[in-house]
């Protein structure tokens, strides 16, 4: 058994298929598992490391099926990344119920399995929203969503004395995310395709502040930390604090299509928070992660992956 064996659960996925080749980097061997099939840039990767890039068809809400895969495999790693994801609906959806209980059976089969590492993808809806940026553990817990409940319940899962004293564990909690990929109908894909076919893009007047990260520092971020041996919560965020307006600007100003961003086109949402941004220190100084380019260069390239594969559907 690879000593640096590791499982990335939801490896196919937007954030997912972003660490599969910085853990192959960094000398890991890797098991993909989703019940989706791999896209043109992972069978890639697949090609060229075959005996260390697999990727295993598991349906993870099967936890007698998931329980045989972690006995099986006996990996020293888990990634675990998978959830239910699907655009609009995720956020109140029955499965993020089903998700917790499948996500703590396949914790215990890993543990039980010999697994001395785990990282877990948490969320910034765990938080309570308020007029500052989020600081782990400082920033209030009171999610107001059954998303943020149910993710919030597995980090709280992994401090059990059970477990955090079998197994070394940490917990990234994800911001606002962009990038190759993303779902269509989600604000930076959905501007960058509106822009592309030189379509006018409506949206509210744009004045809410959020921290925007490409889901491929996020990826990059993941493993730094998964390669590490630090525990507890950390946030996974750029640090950089973009209004909605201003990111809308600046995808006009790389499509040269200004003109055609139409802020105050919708009404505000009195539910939308001014303010959901990150402190990002114990990122940076503890973990050790930089993201390689700024959020405007990572604009810039989505922008362009957006252009080539802006009519091929994605997932």
């Amino acid at each position: 058994m690879s000593a640096k064996k590791v499982i990335v659960t939801g490896g196919a996925g937007f954030v997912g298929r972003n660490t599969i080749a910085p853990l192959l980097d960094r000398g890991f061997t890797v098991h993909s598992v989703g019940r989706g099939d791999l896209h043109f840039d992972l069978i890639h990767l697949s090609r060229r490391y075959p005996d260390r890039f697999h990727h295993d068809s598991v349906d993870l809400l099967d936890t007698t099926a998931a329980a045989s895969y972690l006995k099986e495999m006996r990996a020293t790693y888990l990634l675990h990344l998978a959830w239910d994801t699907r655009h609009g609906l995720f956020w109140n959806s029955p499965e993020n119920q089903l998700w917790l209980e499948a996500s703590r059976s396949l914790i215990r089969s890993f543990i039980e399995n010999g697994g001395a590492r785990l990282v877990g993808a948490g969320t910034c809806a765990e938080y309570e929203w308020g007029p500052e940026p989020l600081l782990e553990h400082v920033s209030p817990l009171t999610p107001s969503t059954p998303y943020g409940r149910a993710k919030l319940a597995l980090r709280d899962f992994l401090q059990q004395p059970d477990i955090s004293t079998r197994v070394s564990c940490a917990w990234g909690r994800i911001f606002h995310l962009f990038g190759p990929y993303e779902n269509e109908k989600r604000l930076v894909s959905s501007a960058c395709l509106a822009l592309i076919r030189g379509e006018p893009f409506k949206a509210t007047s744009g004045e809410q502040i959020r921290d925007f990260s490409s889901a491929i520092d996020v990826g990059e971020a993941f493993v730094t930390l998964l390669d590490s041996d630090i525990t507890g919560d950390i946030n996974i965020a750029s640090g950089e604090e973009w209004s909605v307006g201003s990111i809308l600007n600046e995808l006009g100003a790389i499509t040269g299509r200004p003109d055609l961003v139409k802020l105050g086109g919708l009404a505000n949402q009195p539910s939308d928070p001014p303010l959901i941004t990150a402190r990002t220190a114990r990122l940076r100084d503890e973990v050790g992660f930089r993201s390689r380019e700024s959020v405007r260069t990572r604009l810039a390239e989505t922008v362009e992956w957006w252009r080539v594969h802006g009519l091929r559907p994605t997932r």
